[in-house]
């Protein structure tokens, strides 16, 4: 069974300083559940009206894959460096 993830750590580093920052992944989730409850109706009709065509099919299966996606970030890491400066991005 795949779990969400929870916690995203950015670190930022210069020469001289840098910073990290946590964003708890955790509370975007209902955040976004209550979005898609707002836009559900709207997202139902534009699959109704582009049903015909088989846009609404792919509509409903990039909603899928996109949920997939934020799924499967768990483990994620990410190291940018350039020149004096380090991006690094880890998804736990």
């Amino acid at each position: 069974m795949r779990r969400p993830p929870m916690l995203m750590h950015v670190r930022i580093q210069d020469q001289n300083r840098g910073f990290g920052l946590w964003l708890p992944l955790f509370l975007v989730l209902p955040l976004a559940l209550v979005v898609l409850i707002i836009l559900s109706p709207l997202i139902f009709v534009a699959t109704a009206i582009l049903w015909p065509s088989s846009w609404g099919k792919r509509a409903m299966l990039s909603l899928k894959a996109a949920v997939e996606v934020f799924w499967s970030m768990r483990g994620l890491d990410v190291d940018c460096h350039s020149g004096r400066q380090c991006v690094s991005i880890s998804v736990v």
